[in-house]
């Protein structure tokens, strides 16, 4: 479960071999996305639906700040085991008129309470998620699922199995701009043939919070004990290896991992480092890394095509051509950033906008006004889910969704900690 200050801040199919008649498709299907843009959604405000959120650190808060935001997901019940005044009051700051509790069942026995949030630290999701959808709650569970495979499974086949709806907290699976991106690689347009990619998370900081007694520091810091968490992979990393499987449209075959205590020997036993390279079909590779050591560069995504690259960081994206790649016709009206894209040369990033559509109804262009970047990835994916259960409609990231993506990080944090290759078992990808 990352906190979301360090996912939105950074602050995720496929590439196939077409002949000319696939390309000249593909590019006719790209020209009209790149133009109008998905269908702009009606954003006028849908009935309320009555939410509580479970687990109150800086994940939960977030959770909170962007319901409120909505204006139509009232928060009307809030739980954590932890009870001091001073903590409790920064959840209600957020929701005043939410009932607080420290036992969740109380919440799940709450008749208006109608969607629930989990943001528990990933060791403690099991019994929530299980009781919450057996009380007939729909449940948006923080990613990963869970730290044990064996319980990731348990919750992922119990949603599978349910009434109720469940979302995983993959963000990135509902930011505009990666769902654009994701229409820009399915349709083919980065050329015949697919190199790979890379992304990294790169942000100093300790991922330690500091508390008086030894009890209080063990739960809040539960992200540095291998007993209790997978690391940068399993917290972090998931939302970006995710990303390659959902791009490249396809499972890993294999990964290989590197990663060690560089800075912080404070008694954790995570890596604040590490390096994974995740391998795909077709001799498709995926590079990885994540540090808390240092800053540089922040975090991104790429992904390279014979006749181009698509980048994104966050809400923002680029797609850079190769100098011979066809022509697609709307990029000569796209805005055009110069960006550095190697120690001594730069190169022309032509900006992909998200909700094209929305802004042309509005009368703006979307090369001059950009992508609206005022609304979180944690904010749209707490709104599809809320708008599945409006709309009677499962989420399109489900329970099978967030099991692969938990078990596909988790692995990869085996190989980083013991530096060895593990080959991806084709049931593995099955519940």
């Amino acid at each position: 479960m990352p906190e979301s200050k360090d996912i939105n801040r950074r602050e995720f199919f496929r590439g196939a071999a077409i002949g000319s008649l696939g390309l000249a498709m593909a590019v006719e299907e790209i020209n009209a996305y790149a133009l109008s843009g998905e269908q702009a959604a009606d954003e006028k405000p849908g009935p309320p639906v009555n939410c509580a959120v479970i687990g109150l650190g800086p994940q939960g808060r977030d959770i909170m700040t962007s319901l409120a935001k909505m204006g139509n997901a009232p928060i009307v019940a809030i739980c954590d085991t932890y009870d001091a005044a001073a903590f409790v009051k920064r959840a209600q700051d957020i929701a005043p008129k939410a009932a607080f509790s420290k036992d969740y069942r109380q919440v799940l026995s709450n008749k208006d309470v109608k969607a629930v949030f989990v943001a528990t630290p990933s060791h403690k999701h099991k019994q929530i998620v299980l009781d919450a959808l057996q009380a007939g709650k729909h449940v948006y569970c923080e990613a990963p699922l869970a730290v044990d495979l064996a319980e990731a499974r348990d919750i992922a086949r119990a949603a599978m199995g349910a009434s109720a709806f469940f979302q995983p907290g993959l963000q990135y699976r509902n930011n505009k701009m990666h769902t654009h991106v994701a229409s820009f690689m399915k349709s083919g347009v980065l050329g015949r043939a697919v190199v790979g990619g890379r992304a990294q998370f790169h942000r100093r900081m300790t991922w330690r919070f500091p508390h008086g007694t030894p009890e209080r520091d063990r739960e809040l810091n539960w992200r540095l004990s291998r007993a209790t968490s997978n690391g940068l992979l399993g917290e972090i990393g998931i939302h970006q290896l995710d990303i390659a499987s959902w791009y490249l449209g396809a499972l890993p075959v294999s990964v290989v991992g590197f990663g060690g205590i560089i800075q912080y020997s404070d008694g954790r036993d995570v890596p604040d480092t590490v390096q994974v390279i995740v391998e795909y079909p077709k001799n498709i590779r995926f590079n990885y890394t994540a540090t808390i050591v240092n800053s540089f560069d922040g975090a991104y995504e790429v992904f390279y095509g014979s006749d181009m690259a698509v980048y994104v960081r966050d809400q923002r994206g680029w797609m850079f051509k190769e100098a011979k790649s066809p022509v697609l016709g709307w990029e000569v009206y796209a805005k055009k950033d110069t960006m550095q894209i190697g120690d001594d040369a730069t190169g022309t990033g032509i900006a992909l906008v998200a909700d094209a559509t929305k802004l042309m109804a509005l009368n703006k262009e979307p090369s001059k006004v950009g992508t609206d970047v005022s609304k979180t990835a944690l904010y749209q994916s707490c709104m599809a889910f809320l708008d599945s259960i409006r709309a009677n409609k499962k989420p399109a990231c489900g329970p099978l969704e967030g099991y692969i993506a938990t078990m596909i990080s988790a692995k990869a944090n085996e190989a980083a900690l013991t530096g060895s290759k593990i080959v991806f078992q084709k049931d593995w990808f099955t519940l």
